[in-house]
């Protein structure tokens, strides 16, 4: 666990860094900063929390275009990817969780969203996320995570559904 805080909190002082951007285009924004809304002190009026159904799917299309980037470096054999590229991927998993239950992603301090109770979420999410962050760059992590995002999707769609 103290592995798994450490690697999260160490990307989220890097997202931090990123600094301003420009909200011209949304999915460039998500794909370089997932969580730079949350984050950001002047989100020029975009709350993605507040229109679930309009940016939860854009998070799904940054993990869609991440792992088409991987694919081909795991196709070449290679048994190791790129550890940003999978912890962007797990942030905009972390912030489909969030941002489907109304609220901004405030941290990514593992304590602290471990304890927090999602109302759309992959089946022991936190043991599978935990067990990504131990090696973030192997194959078989990277195919976790892609069935996480599957996983969510569903659960994100059904409650979408039944709360409109």
């Amino acid at each position: 666990m103290t592995q798994a805080r450490e690697v999260l909190a160490s990307y989220e002082q890097f997202l931090c860094s990123l600094g301003p951007m420009s909200a011209s285009d949304m999915k460039e924004v998500l794909r370089i900063n997932p969580v730079y809304f949350d984050f950001c002190t002047d989100s020029q009026g975009v709350l993605p929390w507040k229109d679930n159904g309009k940016y939860v799917p854009l998070l799904f299309n940054v993990w869609d275009d991440i792992k088409e980037s991987l694919l081909p470096v795991f196709q070449t054999r290679k048994s190791r990817c790129d550890q940003n590229d999978m912890l962007k991927g797990i942030v905009c998993l972390l912030a489909s969780f969030h941002w489907t239950a109304g609220e901004r992603v405030e941290s990514l301090d593992w304590a602290e969203l471990t304890e927090k109770s999602f109302p759309a979420k992959p089946i022991n999410w936190a043991e599978r996320v935990e067990f990504i962050l131990l090696k973030p760059t192997q194959y078989h992590c990277f195919i976790q995570l892609d069935e996480l995002f599957t996983e969510m999707k569903k659960h994100f769609y059904k409650y979408h559904a039944m709360n409109r």
